[in-house]
């Protein structure tokens, strides 16, 4: 399984509804023993990675994999540790907290055990899963079944149409060209790794909202396309004369620059497949009204992906004002129409949640 799979598998299944085959996928979940292991909202062992953000944190072809084959993708911390006691047969588990002196594991019978290394003949990692692969346990419409139920997992959040929670203050509009010029930033905020983990379509209509100096603008035009258009929007012209001059360097002839408002970023509805918010979301003095504006852009099926700095990361010198929870994000623009779809988790400092419009049309 992927690395970023553990680092924020949570809980609960999602309210917007479970199907039959999803449903029938939770029964297989619970009769085939994953639930030895795997937790969800709090129920079942802790040998396993919690199964309840599945859904938004994995892909369709993740979930199946890790299911076929545990060992093609196994996170750190999840690989198999072998103790071998002075006296007594091996033991086999998953460390959970380890010195020079002493290692804690959890063992494949449920149980916590403490060995003081001094003590081990051996001690070792082997780069396997504990998990058993379940290719020739369940049938292949078992293994869709399960695949369609782990997809629903999506966590706790707040219904559309509920009144929007916001504890945060906003910011105010950011004006450093220096740092959002910087030379090292395409090395610590890669853009194309973003940008191939979105599967842009070619020919796709996409708006950068709050683009800023056109950092993704034109990225996202060269992924798009001539068959394509991207819209740059932003609230100061200054940056918008940036990006045409971005725009002519690249020598890009799909790109429309607009000049948007506080209330409203001048979007043609139902028009776009896409649009991406990148690191200006907190800065929006109305987000209710300029996310249903976006809602309102938004083709059936099309995707907002929201990218904020993360308040939780001890990674990044940016401004607390400038920086968001994914609670805060989640809590926000969930109740403005949008479901959860993914978290990618690209890289430590940053937040990369993907919303659909919900109900989908």
């Amino acid at each position: 399984m992927r690395q970023f799979f553990l680092a924020i598998l949570a809980s609960s299944i999602c309210c917007y509804g479970q199907n039959a085959q999803a449903a029938r996928g939770e029964q297989i979940l619970e009769r085939s023993g994953c639930a030895r292991c795997h937790s969800v909202e709090s129920r079942g062992g802790a040998l396993g990675p919690d199964l309840s953000e599945a859904g938004i944190v994995l892909s369709p072809e993740s979930l199946r994999l890790a299911i076929t084959n545990p060992g093609a993708e196994i996170a750190s911390g999840y690989q198999t540790v072998v103790a071998v006691p002075a006296t007594g047969k091996k033991v086999e588990g998953i460390a959970l907290n380890e010195d020079d002196i002493s290692i804690q594991m959890r063992t494949t019978d449920g149980n916590l055990r403490s060995f003081k290394k001094d003590d081990l003949q051996d001690l070792r990692r082997e780069e396997r899963s504990l998990m058993p692969s379940y290719v020739n346990k369940l049938s292949s419409t078992e293994i869709d079944s399960l695949v369609e139920y782990l997809e629903t997992l999506k966590g706790t959040h707040p219904a559309p149409g509920t009144p929007v929670r916001r504890s945060r203050d906003i910011a105010g509009i950011s004006e450093n060209l220096e740092f959002l010029r910087r030379p090292e930033r395409s090395e610590e905020e890669p853009p194309d790794e973003l940008l191939d983990a979105l599967q842009i379509r070619v020919g796709s209509a996409a708006a950068d909202l709050g683009a800023g100096t056109g950092y993704f603008t034109w990225r996202l035009a060269q992924r798009v396309g001539p068959q394509g258009k991207v819209i740059a929007v932003d609230i100061q012209q200054k940056m918008l004369d940036l990006i045409a001059e971005e725009v002519k360097q690249h020598a890009l002839s799909n790109v429309d620059l607009v000049l948007g408002g506080e209330h409203d970023p001048r979007l043609p509805e139902k028009s776009l497949d896409l649009v991406l918010i990148a690191y200006a979301y907190h800065e929006f003095s109305q987000p209710e009204e300029i996310m249903a504006a976006v809602r309102r852009s938004l083709k059936p099926g099309g995707r907002v992906v929201l990218l904020e700095y993360a308040l939780e990361s001890a990674y990044t010198s940016v401004p607390g004002l400038h920086k968001m929870r994914l609670e805060d994000i989640r809590s926000e623009i969930e109740p403005m129409g949008f479901a959860l779809d993914r978290v990618l988790h690209l890289i430590p400092k940053q937040h990369c949640v993907i919303f659909i419009k919900w109900p989908r049309e």
